[in-house]
């Protein structure tokens, strides 16, 4: 009818309604309906409304339709996030609003403890060694975590290059002392290597990574930032209740022995041999064998020159004959 043919155009973005000014247009859209229409009448003749795939496709429509009418329509919009709970969760994530100043520093650190005369000359010894390294190449960033994995007697952050992450200096300074903490922030410039530092410990040598400033955001804000992260939470918390709801109104039961001797077939699964190593294939370019480093870093063998450099050449766009 011609009432549902105008809900149908006018059902389209404003973008695509302006294709449809013309009759030839308006008839082209008319066309389109219409073959629709046969398709789905010659489709229902032959019974292909009754196949399982139909009816898993349109069960499947359905619960969407139904989760948008009944609960994005009415359940989610009746949610309301009040003052109090703004306030209440600004006020539990004080840290996420306040923070002291933050410095992330990558630290190699020589064992050698303050009264053993003997042990402390030795870890001076190697932590000048290896300054003198880095100040040869003061802006190489790989060379510092790579020796801090090669050097540094810190098992905690070796593995990682040394790596301490962004710290406030009271942090630092309870996890690494104060010596280190007030080195740290000493560090002005971003890939600035300390002196050898003195610790009760050992001693350090430290490259300043990056630093976060301080932060101190009123409530006003942040509040319709707070309040879409609650209104996610409640929104999530309601859309449980309901499905909750609507699995004991069908009355679900689930039975759990069945579940267990459901056979999944693998047949058509890739096999791999039990000592075959991960392979990655690239195209054009053959598979390419990954191994474990010394450092446990997985690197890759053979790798193309593109990749090695980390430049990719990206094939030259076709050109258009006009």
């Amino acid at each position: 009818s011609l009432e549902e043919f105008e809900k149908l155009i006018n059902q389209q973005n404003r973008l695509v309604r302006t294709r449809y000014k013309s009759v030839e247009q308006k008839r082209k859209f008319l066309q389109s309906l219409v073959e629709r229409e046969a398709m789905v009448a010659e489709a229902m003749r032959l019974g292909l409304d009754k196949d399982q795939e139909v009816v898993r496709g349109y069960k499947k429509i359905l619960a969407r339709f139904l989760i948008n009418q009944e609960f994005n329509q009415k359940r989610a919009k009746q949610i309301q996030i009040a003052d109090e709970e703004i306030q209440k969760y600004y006020q539990e994530n004080h840290d996420r609003y306040h923070s002291a100043e933050k410095v992330r520093v990558h630290r190699i650190f020589f064992s050698g403890p303050k009264k053993d005369a003997k042990l402390r000359k030795e870890a001076r010894a190697r932590a000048k060694k290896v300054l003198a390294q880095l100040q040869a190449k003061p802006q190489d960033r790989r060379l510092f975590i790579q020796l801090a994995r090669e050097k540094s007697e810190d098992e905690a952050t070796k593995r990682i290059g040394g790596d301490t992450n962004f710290r406030t200096q009271a942090q630092l300074e309870g996890a690494f002392g104060k010596q280190l903490a007030t080195a740290a922030f000493a560090l002005k410039q971003t890939n600035a290597i300390s002196a050898i530092i003195e610790e009760e410990q050992g001693l350090s040598i430290l490259r300043q990574s990056g630093k976060q400033p301080a932060i101190d955001l009123p409530l006003e804000k942040v509040r319709e930032q707070i309040r879409t992260t609650l209104f996610a939470r409640a929104r999530g918390d309601s859309y449980k209740a309901y499905v909750a709801e609507l699995k004991e109104k069908a009355k679900v039961v689930i039975f759990d022995k069945q579940v267990e001797q459901a056979k999944v077939d693998l047949s058509d699964a890739p096999t791999m041999p039990n000592n075959a190593k991960p392979r990655l294939q690239i195209p054009g370019k053959g598979p390419i064998q990954i191994q474990p480093s010394k450092s446990g870093q997985l690197k890759p063998r053979a790798l193309p020159p593109q990749l090695r450099t980390g430049k990719i050449q990206r094939p030259p766009k076709p050109v258009r004959k006009h």
